[in-house]
């Protein structure tokens, strides 16, 4: 029973998280097509601690897998080739090449 209480709050802290985004998007939405302006920032008055937390957990997890990607990327580009490189300057004569 506790659990399924449980599952009800958290499904209503999305549901206020995201109609708050809806709101915030909206009213900067409206701020372009009147003002011509594009906000920087969106604002959200008002969130509470739940909504916070879940910010927080979403931003964290966001900025883990950046992080990993671009380790995995700079993995890859360490990992040396096996490729042999002829230069163009260099010739080849009989299968040879001669520096």
């Amino acid at each position: 029973m506790a659990e399924l209480q449980r599952s009800v709050a958290t499904s209503q802290v999305y549901e206020r998280l995201i109609d708050r985004l809806s709101v915030a998007l909206d009213s900067a939405k409206t701020a372009v097509q009147l003002r011509d302006e594009r906000p920087v920032e969106l604002e959200l008055r008002g969130l509470s601690r739940a909504e916070l937390e879940l910010i927080n957990i979403y931003l964290n997890r966001i900025g883990r897998e950046a992080v990993e990607r671009s380790q995995g990327s700079m993995n890859q580009q360490d990992a040396p080739y096996k490729a042999k490189v002829i230069w163009l300057k260099d010739r080849v004569q009989g299968g040879r090449v001669t520096r």
